[in-house]
C-alpha cells in the first residue's frame, strides 16, 4: 500500500509498504480521507518526533477487516476513529476518563489516515450514518477537541467566552460555543480568510490579533473581564492573554499543541483565583463519549463545519498538502488529504 513518510524537517513523501495484519482487539480500515492538523505541522517542522511514518489522525474510511473480539463494527462499515488508544483497565479508563488512561497511545498501529490503510484498536472506532461524507466524518475529531475544551470552561446562556486563535482547533471550540447558546463569544484572528470564517461560524466579535483584545474584553464585559478563555495557540503572549483576559474566579482551559515551556505570571492566578486546567483530546461528555455527540453534531449540519475544508489533495500529492497547509497565506483552514 502508499503511505506518507516524514523524510526530514518539512519533507514528506510516498513510500511503498506492507498492508498492516489484522490483530485481536483491532480494526483495519480502509482510509478516505484524512485532515491535516496543527499538530500533523509539528512534525512536518521537526519540532515534534518524526519517525519512519506519517500518522495522521483526523481520518475516516470503509472497515476492511475485523479482528477477534471486535463485535460493534464488521466489514463494509463506515467510520471514522478516534487519534489515541486506552486499555479500559486503568483506574481512569474505570472512572469515565479514558482520554487520561495510564496506557494510552497517540498513534496508529503503524500508519494513520496518511496511508491507504490503516491498523486501530477497535475501542477508537466509530460508524457514522450512511448519508455522512467521509470528509465530514474527518471534522468529528477535531470539534470534538474544541467540544471538549469549550465544555471545561462551564459556560452557560449568561457567560462571555473568548477563544484565542481562529484555526481549526480555535473555530471547532466557537462553534461548540455558539451551539450552546452563551451570551457573547470572542475569538482572535490573524488572517483574513480566518476572521472571515470565524464571522461565519457565528462570533459575536472577531478581534485581529494587531488589535489589544485586552482592551476589547473590557468594553465588551463592562471591565470586568471574560467568564472564560481557552487558549488554542499555545504561543508565549497568547498564555500571557488568556490570564489577562477572565474575570475574578474566571476559567481558563488550554488546549494548543505546545513545543516547549512558557513562561507565565501565577500571581495573576492567585490574586483573582482563576481556575486554570489543561484540555487533552476527548473523553465523556456527560453520560455520552464526546466523540459520538460531535458525530452528531456534524451530521446534523447545524454547525456548518464543512466550510472549515478549504483545500483537497490526493494521497500522492501529500508534499503539496502539507506545504499549503503550512502556509496560512494561502487562505487554508483545513487541508483534508482524499482518496
Amino acid at each position: 500500500m502508499k503511505a506518507a513518510v516524514f523524510t526530514g524537517p518539512e519533507q514528506i513523501a510516498i513510500r511503498q509498504v506492507d498492508v498492516p495484519e489484522i490483530r485481536p482487539g483491532h480494526v483495519l480500515v480502509d482510509v478516505q480521507a484524512c485532515g491535516i492538523c496543527g499538530s500533523d505541522l509539528h512534525a512536518y517542522y521537526g519540532e515534534w518526533d518524526q519517525r519512519d511514518v506519517a500518522h495522521g489522525h483526523e481520518f475516516a474510511g470503509v472497515v476492511a477487516e475485523v479482528g477477534e473480539g471486535v463485535e460493534h463494527v464488521r466489514p463494509g462499515d463506515r467510520v471514522c476513529v478516534e487519534c489515541f488508544s486506552h486499555c479500559g483497565d486503568c483506574v481512569y479508563c474505570k472512572t469515565g476518563l479514558y482520554n487520561l488512561c495510564l496506557n494510552r497511545r497517540f498513534d496508529a498501529e503503524g500508519h494513520g489516515g496518511f496511508a491507504e490503510y490503516s491498523l486501530v484498536e477497535g475501542k477508537a472506532v466509530f460508524p457514522i450514518p450512511d448519508d455522512m461524507s467521509f470528509e465530514q466524518a474527518c471534522l468529528v475529531e477535531p470539534l470534538a477537541v474544541g467540544h471538549r475544551a469549550f465544555h471545561l470552561t462551564e459556560a452557560g446562556g449568561s457567560d462571555t467566552v473568548v477563544v484565542l486563535g481562529a484555526g481549526t482547533i480555535g473555530l471547532c471550540t466557537l462553534a461548540a460555543a455558539v451551539a450552546e447558546g452563551v451570551r457573547q463569544t470572542l475569538i482572535t484572528a490573524k488572517h483574513d480568510h480566518q476572521a472571515e470564517m470565524a464571522a461565519a461560524l457565528g462570533a459575536d466579535h472577531v478581534v485581529r490579533t494587531s488589535d489589544d483584545i485586552r482592551q476589547v474584553v473590557k468594553e465588551r464585559t463592562d471591565d470586568l473581564g471574560a467568564d472564560a478563555v481557552v487558549d488554542t495557540v499555545a504561543l508565549q503572549e497568547t498564555v500571557a492573554e488568556a490570564l489577562d483576559l477572565p474575570r475574578r474566579k474566571g476559567r481558563v482551559v488550554l488546549v494548543g499543541g505546545f513545543t516547549g515551556p512558557r513562561e507565565v505570571d501565577l500571581g495573576k492566578v492567585i490574586h483573582g483565583e482563576l481556575i486554570v486546567t489543561g484540555s487533552c483530546c476527548y473523553g465523556y461528555t456527560g453520560m455520552e463519549k464526546g466523540f459520538q455527540t460531535c458525530i452528531g453534531l456534524v451530521h446534523g449540519g447545524q454547525l456548518g463545519l464543512e466550510r472549515l475544508i478549504t483545500h483537497r489533495y490526493a494521497l500522492e500529492e501529500i508534499a503539496e498538502g502539507f506545504r499549503i497547509s503550512a502556509d496560512k497565506t494561502s487562505g487554508a483552514i483545513k487541508v483534508m488529504i482524499c482518496r
